[in-house]
């Protein structure tokens, strides 16, 4: 009885990818889940007929050679699309952003005469291969550029999404309060970690690149562990399945900090019951929570409801109402408790502020002046800023 080879355990994996993979597709909810799906979906169907191009079945098989290809062009694309829209589920999908997958579209359109070979003549290519002992050699006949030319583009075209996917992660930490960070730290350190291995990765690609140049035939260690970024993803989505609900609001506007007084209590109470009554309601607040956190509009003095709608594609009397049935607020009190919100736990989490005037409170925190500064914490917490901020300072960090 022949032992199994590691092929034949990641052509059966190939299997749970895919299941996994439609789980995901079909899955109600963020957008990002659908991206995601497609990954596994992908891998599923590279490992499946990486079973079958093996030297030592790719004769009976010549159909699968090739087709794997331009699977490589879209890991940068679905990478970068995942978190993005992860981090921000309240963006909407616009159809410039199918241009990420032009390069996909390109190879496949740009292989098709081949795929469309007898089998004789793709055997003859099969043959060819062989005998220079690599996927990639510079002589063949079919196709635009070379496959190893395609393979320097899909090195550079998939670091570049890397560094890009990076930078988003990076904004959005340093955008992000630390109290939000540590409430959501399962889905930081899940972003961080996946992207720790798409490092090793491509590392390990560009070693065998430079030094493994007649060894493409074989699986290498950058295969095994592509594969088990993948593999530690789904196990960790298995066992942590919120993680596909995206960061999770902190609901600045429903917290109130000491000195809150029985009025406001009795206030959140009338909002809550608000908030059972309209589902509609409850969603345009969810999405407009969603976009000020991790946008952080409010840092910006002269935002508008005309500007916020137009972004979120939600009329402005659908938002205003939305705003007096759940919070009993206006517009402006939504954003200027934001505000206040901010600049509290900057005061209490950032050891520069503690030094700071009022005067450098309100503008760091989006109020266009002192005097508007005044008026809204006065008005959405009873007291004067002096006496309020100098009791927030003497809180202990939380």
């Amino acid at each position: 009885m022949n032992s199994w080879s590691p092929v034949d355990y990641l052509f059966y994996l190939s299997f749970v990818f895919f299941a996994f993979g439609i789980s995901l597709f079909f899955k109600k909810g963020l957008i990002a889940t659908k991206f995601l799906g497609i990954q596994f979906i992908g891998l599923a169907y590279q490992l499946y007929a990486g079973y079958f191009i093996q030297p030592s079945r790719i004769y009976d098989y010549p159909h699968f050679f090739r087709t794997v290809s331009p699977f490589f062009y879209l890991l940068g694309p679905l990478g970068y699309l995942f978190q993005h829209y992860l981090l921000y589920p309240e963006r909407k999908f616009r159809l410039i952003y199918l241009l990420h997958f032009l390069p996909f579209a390109l190879h496949v359109i740009e292989y098709i005469p081949f795929y469309m070979l007898p089998a004789e003549l793709k055997l003859e290519e099969v043959k060819h291969v062989f005998q220079q002992n690599t996927f990639y050699n510079s002589q063949s006949i079919y196709g635009w550029i070379s496959m190893r030319d395609h393979l320097f583009v899909k090195t550079i075209y998939y670091l570049a999404y890397i560094f890009w996917t990076l930078y988003e992660l990076y904004k959005f930490y340093k955008t992000t309060s630390q109290s939000f960070l540590r409430k959501n730290s399962l889905i930081v350190y899940w972003l961080s970690g996946d992207m720790v291995m798409k490092f090793v990765v491509i590392i390990l690609h560009c070693f065998n690149l430079v030094f493994a140049k007649k060894k493409h035939l074989e699986l290498t260690w950058m295969d095994y562990v592509f594969v088990l970024e993948y593999i530690t993803m789904m196990l960790f989505m298995l066992f942590n399945p919120k993680l596909l609900q995206g960061p999770t609001l902190r609901g600045l506007v429903f917290q109130h900090s000491a000195g809150f007084n029985e009025k406001e209590s009795i206030k959140t109470t009338k909002q809550v019951k608000a908030h059972q009554k309209s589902s509609r309601d409850k969603n345009v607040l969810f999405t407009l929570n969603r976009y000020f956190e991790t946008e952080q509009l409010f840092l910006r003095p002269e935002i508008t409801l005309a500007e916020v709608s137009r972004y979120l594609k939600i009329k402005p009397r659908i938002i205003r109402m939305a705003l007096q049935m759940e919070l009993e607020l206006s517009f402006s009190d939504y954003v200027n408790t934001w505000r206040i919100q901010y600049a509290e736990e900057q005061c209490r989490e950032n050891p520069k502020w503690k030094n700071y005037k009022l005067e450098v409170i309100a503008m760091e925190s989006g109020f266009g002046t002192r005097q508007s500064f005044n008026s809204a914490v006065k008005k959405i917490k009873g007291v004067s800023p002096g006496k309020y901020f100098e009791n927030i300072m003497q809180q202990p960090k939380k």
